[in-house]
């Protein structure tokens, strides 16, 4: 979940780190498919709190193999430390959170400067 960017810039930004380009709304990064698209669940009569399911940007990583599940680690942090380097505020909701910088961004939360 994002908040401080919008879908377009993100999907700029990423596709300048990836060096590719987003078609609709997804780009192939190897075996895993990046899309970024308004989160349904964000109110935009509200301010970004630290209530990340509803920030207003979701970028969603898809193996579309086995081999994209080994490196889905490594693509989730590179778009993580993307947008954090943007001061856009960024943080990961899956199953393998302990693997990325500041557990997925959760720590980054409440949080003025990094632990």
């Amino acid at each position: 979940m994002v908040a401080g960017i919008t879908v377009a810039d993100t999907q700029i930004l990423l596709g300048g780190v990836f060096k590719g380009t987003f078609e609709r709304r997804a780009l192939t990064v190897g075996d895993v498919e990046v899309e970024v698209r308004r989160n349904p669940d964000a109110r935009d009569d509200e301010a970004p709190s630290n209530d990340f399911v509803r920030w207003p940007v979701q970028v969603e990583t898809e193996p579309t193999t086995q081999d994209g599940e080994a490196v889905a680690v490594e693509i989730v942090s590179r778009i993580l430390e993307a947008l954090w380097g943007v001061e856009a505020q960024a943080v990961a909701a899956c199953d393998f959170e302990d693997e990325l910088p500041w557990k997925g961004g959760i720590q980054l939360l409440g949080s003025s400067e990094p632990e």
